[in-house]
């Protein structure tokens, strides 16, 4: 019986339907071997600290919200940084206690609190699966499938135009530091 290896063509294609259902989403990191995942969110705005703060407060106020509804502990860091024209917001969560339906009160909170500002990819024109039954199944695979622990390298997804591009990253070691004479 051979072992099949986790970083496949399945995974890859499972984080695409994952990117394609939440257009909100600009990119995704699987870090298995920290076990977590970073969902980061785009804006077309540049937020000054003051609003990088109140906005790192509220998703915080909101995922904690959920999880205490949900009875789940779990690691959280929110993290914005803005360059001229855009700001980004990194959300990440540990690998156990993520799940589907705190991606979509996720994707929801952005939407809401950045309206138009939000920048959500567009819909590829070969839009696969309409049925959303379907694509929440899909959605709960992928959630699955980074969370395996047999998974080993992490995991980069992003979309560049209307293509959702998926890297498997060498996990790198720490190098030690030479010695001084």
């Amino acid at each position: 019986m051979s072992v099949r290896p986790v970083e496949n063509s399945d995974t890859v294609n499972l984080v695409c339907a994952l990117l394609v259902r939440y257009p909100e989403i600009a990119s995704i990191r699987s870090m298995p071997g920290e076990g977590t995942v970073c969902f980061t969110f785009a804006i077309g705005a540049r937020m000054d600290r003051a609003t990088q703060r109140a906005t790192a407060e509220e998703i915080e106020a909101h995922v904690n919200g959920f999880l205490a509804l949900s009875r789940d502990g779990g690691d959280l860091r929110v993290e914005c940084e803005s360059e001229r024209a855009h700001s980004f917001v990194h959300v990440t969560r540990d690998l156990v206690t993520f799940s589907k339906d705190e991606l979509g009160m996720l994707t929801a909170l952005f939407a809401q609190r950045f309206g138009e500002a939000l920048v959500r990819n567009p819909v590829p024109d070969e839009h696969p699966d309409e049925d959303p039954a379907a694509q929440d199944e899909l959605v709960e695979c992928a959630i699955e499938a980074l969370a395996d622990p047999a998974q080993s390298k992490n995991l980069v997804g992003f979309r560049e135009e209307k293509h959702v591009l998926v890297y498997f990253l060498k996990s790198r070691k720490k190098a030690k530091a030479p010695a001084r004479r």
